[in-house]
This record gives C-alpha cells, sequence and structure tokens, in this order.
C-alpha cells in the first residue's frame, strides 16, 4: 500500500511539473479543455436560489473561476490573494455580462411592444433574426473587459495591449453564439436549438485560452520562479 501511495503522489508531481513546463500554446490549450468541464457544469446543473446576484445565477462564474485560478496557480502566482482576486474578476465579469445582456435585450423588446400598438395580451414579441447575437457581443465584449481590468491589477502578465486586445475580441466575438439560445420557429435559423451551451462552450474555452496564453509570457522571460 505504501509504494501505491508513493507512485500516486510521485505521478501526480510529475504531471503538475510537466504542466508548469509548459509552452504558452500548451498553457492555452490545457485551460481550453479545463474550460470544457466549466462549460458543461454551467449548461447542465441547476441553479439553487442561494447562488444569484439579483436574476444572475452565479455558478458559471464559480466554474469558469475556479478554471482560471488554476492556470494562475500553475503558471503565474499561488499568493492567495491574487488567486482571490481572479476568482472575483471571474464573478464580476460574469454579473455585468449577463446583466446587461439581458437588459439590453428586455429594452429592446419593450419597444417592439410599445411601437406595435397590439395589447400586451394579444402581442406576440416576433423573432428577430440575429438580435441574440448582437446582445450576446454586447454582453461578451463588457464580460471579457471587465474581466481582464480586474485580473490585471494583480497579474502583469496580462497587463499588456495585445493580451487585452486578444482577450476582449475573443470574448466579444464569441458572444455571437446567444444566437442558439433562440428557440426554434418556423422560417427561423438552423442555429435556433434553444441552448445556452454552444455560448458557454465559445466563451469560456476562447477567453480561458487567452488568458493562459498570456500567463505563460512572463513565466518564459523570467528567471526566477514566478508563482511566489
Amino acid at each position: 500500500m505504501g509504494s501505491i501511495h508513493y507512485l500516486e503522489e510521485y505521478n501526480t508531481a510529475h504531471i503538475i511539473k510537466r504542466l508548469e513546463a509548459a509552452s504558452p500554446r500548451q498553457r492555452a490549450l490545457v485551460l481550453a479543455v479545463l474550460a470544457i468541464v466549466s462549460a458543461l457544469l454551467s449548461w447542465s446543473l441547476p441553479e439553487p436560489d442561494t447562488v444569484f446576484i439579483h436574476n444572475t445565477p452565479m455558478l458559471p462564474a464559480v466554474w469558469f473561476g475556479l478554471v482560471l485560478c488554476t492556470g494562475v496557480a500553475l503558471w503565474s502566482s499561488r499568493s492567495p490573494l491574487t488567486l482571490a482576486v481572479v476568482f472575483l474578476a471571474s464573478c464580476v465579469a460574469w454579473l455585468a455580462a449577463f446583466e446587461s445582456t439581458t437588459h439590453v435585450h428586455s429594452s429592446i423588446e419593450d419597444q417592439i411592444e410599445a411601437q406595435s400598438g397590439a395589447p400586451p395580451p394579444n402581442l406576440i414579441v416576433p423573432v428577430v433574426d440575429y438580435f441574440k447575437a448582437l446582445c450576446g457581443m454586447l454582453g461578451g465584449l463588457i464580460g471579457s473587459a471587465v474581466l481582464v481590468l480586474i485580473a490585471s491589477t494583480v497579474l502583469s502578465s496580462i497587463r499588456t495591449v495585445p493580451s487585452w486586445t486578444r482577450t476582449v475580441l475573443v470574448g466579444t466575438v464569441a458572444g455571437l453564439f446567444l444566437e442558439f439560445l433562440e428557440s426554434r420557429a418556423e422560417g427561423g435559423l438552423f442555429i435556433h436549438i434553444g441552448s445556452l451551451l454552444p455560448v458557454f462552450l465559445a466563451w469560456q474555452m476562447g477567453v480561458a485560452a487567452s488568458m493562459g496564453y498570456s500567463l505563460a509570457k512572463p513565466a518564459a522571460a523570467a528567471g526566477s520562479d514566478p508563482r511566489a
């Protein structure tokens, strides 16, 4: 039993050591794969009432925050303060993205209803192609911008123009996948499947990969251990 336990510890330490030595592209790939798990959890698990802030379910931010903290702990810093700020950044970014998207979506729908002239009980708001995609892009932009803004206060490796630009661009484009949430209707787009999974996958994988790639740069350039 002792030898088995030793082998398990050795294998775990060996895996962690190899992960720590990964190249920028490999680090991006690792976080993207972890983000697949995060996206699946965000999409599939029911939301307890206790993890809502206002109207926003916060579990997706929790899963994604754990992915980011894993990358930061491996390749940047294991400081509790740094990890706490990164986790908080995930929560604030998700809250800002969700609230802004739903607010803009509801406001535009209200304007459509107001201009229709039909009594609200008899009104069916028509499906507008790419409406959710545009709202999703706004949410993706705000979420990714808030994330890098807060995280960069403790992570100098992402405090660069290329890192900011890439992450915000990826987050904005990934917001297009919110269009998949539209329910299927006659004459609608084939991508209308009524699911949040595509946008969870696109946004979390893309943003996590971009962050992971950025975290690798200072580690490759520095001569000392960056995880202090």
